[in-house]
């Protein structure tokens, strides 16, 4: 029974995920594409390296793998992928379909998002030789409206964007990324309060000549609806998850991010904006939680059955030949090589299995080296055939 269940988490997990559909793209030509999750502190600086160098960025739900976002990322024939954020946001199967097919994969994470968020930078300031301005835009690491706004500011100053909780030591991340008196603008929500006036502490003792200014963000029924919203999707998310899971402390933490999403709603109804902001942001944190554990139940699980084992790379292999064929690539020796992979199985032969596996990975990777140019031309003519630059 728990095969039965575990196979049917995983098919649950591609139906969950977002359609594979694909458009022109707009963004300056490229190489390289940005893999990031769509927690808010990494997505926002995805977009803003991705805003500064022309790089596409392809959003997966955080913690989850999703064999179509692969195929995302290789429509655009990426020659290698950047990373933003750790294994636990952007899961390693990532790697293992994007390096089976000899993409570069570099990921640029710390242990938490503040972390990551000066990873991104220093790495970013090196590889693209960007240049910004003495300037740290510095908003709380879960206040996505302050977030939101940072990323305005920063893209209109060339600014860093700096993520900070109660714990951040500013005088720290300034001596990190090597700059010399900066200008800072503190940004923030009435909901995050207390941490903001730690913060402002910190910065009126350490910087007390400092060029700084802050901005106080009104919270409105508008934003507080988009982020229960957001809230409510992942807990659906993670409800989902929890159903093969079997971790007491994933599943108080679900029943607690549910009660905090109800009183959220109610007091979003009552009008308590400020109150229903902070009750989803806690939710949706929780949320985080329950799926990093429930995703690591299921691996384990996984691991101890060898047809499932299989049976997922298959899916995932086959989910890749389903694009390449729709590409214009010949797909017939794949397919040969799937039909006896899945006769072996059946067989319960998994050594041959395993044997045809790897021929099939070898061939899949030669495939793509071959059709670069017909997924370019399929997906992105404009871009295959003219582009520019990324801005240093």
């Amino acid at each position: 029974m728990m095969g039965r269940k575990a196979l049917a988490l995983l098919f649950s997990l591609l139906i969950l995920a977002m359609p594979m559909t694909f458009s022109r793209a707009s963004a300056a030509s490229s190489t390289v594409v940005i893999l990031v999750s769509d927690n808010e502190a990494d997505c926002t600086l995805a977009q803003y390296i991705s805003n500064l160098t022309g790089a596409p960025v392809v959003v997966t739900p955080w913690g989850v793998y999703n064999p179509n976002i692969t195929t995302k990322i290789v429509s655009y024939a990426p020659d290698e992928v950047i990373i933003i954020g750790g294994p636990a946001a952007v899961p390693e199967e990532y790697v293992e379909d994007l390096q089976n097919l000899s993409i570069a994969v570099e990921r640029w994470w710390g242990e938490n998002r503040y972390e990551t968020d000066l990873a991104v930078i220093k790495n970013a300031t090196s590889k693209f030789q960007l240049h910004f301005q003495s300037k740290m835009i510095i908003a709380v690491g879960n206040d996505t409206m302050a977030i939101q706004r940072a990323l305005q500011l920063a893209i209109r100053e060339r600014a860093m964007i700096v993520f900070v909780n109660r714990t951040s030591n500013i005088t720290m991340v300034i001596k990190k990324l090597k700059v010399k008196t900066p200008a800072m603008m503190l940004i923030g929500t009435p909901a995050m309060n207390r941490t903001l006036a730690k913060i402002r502490k910190h910065i009126m003792e350490r910087f007390k000549e400092c060029n700084c200014s802050e901005m106080e963000l009104n919270i409105t029924a508008e934003s507080v609806l988009k982020v229960i919203n957001a809230t409510e999707e992942r807990l659906l998310l993670a409800e989902s998850l929890m159903k093969n899971s079997t971790s007491p402390a994933a599943e108080r933490m679900l029943k607690l991010a549910e009660e905090q999403l109800d009183k959220a709603k109610k007091a979003y109804e009552q009008g308590k904006y400020g109150e229903a902001y902070g009750l989803a942001i806690a939710a949706r944190a929780k949320t985080d939680f329950v799926i990093r554990f429930a995703d690591m139940d299921f691996k384990k699980k996984l691991h101890l059955h060898m047809n499932m084992m299989l049976n997922r790379d298959l899916v995932r292999i086959e989910i890749q030949v389903k694009f390449m064929k729709q590409a214009g690539i010949d797909v017939q020796d794949l397919q040969k090589l799937i039909d006896s992979i899945k006769a072996a199985i059946k067989n319960g032969d998994y050594d041959t299995a395993h044997e045809l596996m790897a021929q099939l990975k070898e061939l899949l990777r030669e495939k793509y080296r071959t059709g670069k140019s017909i997924i370019k031309e399929k997906y992105y003519p404009e871009k295959h055939h003219s582009g520019k630059k990324h801005k240093p």
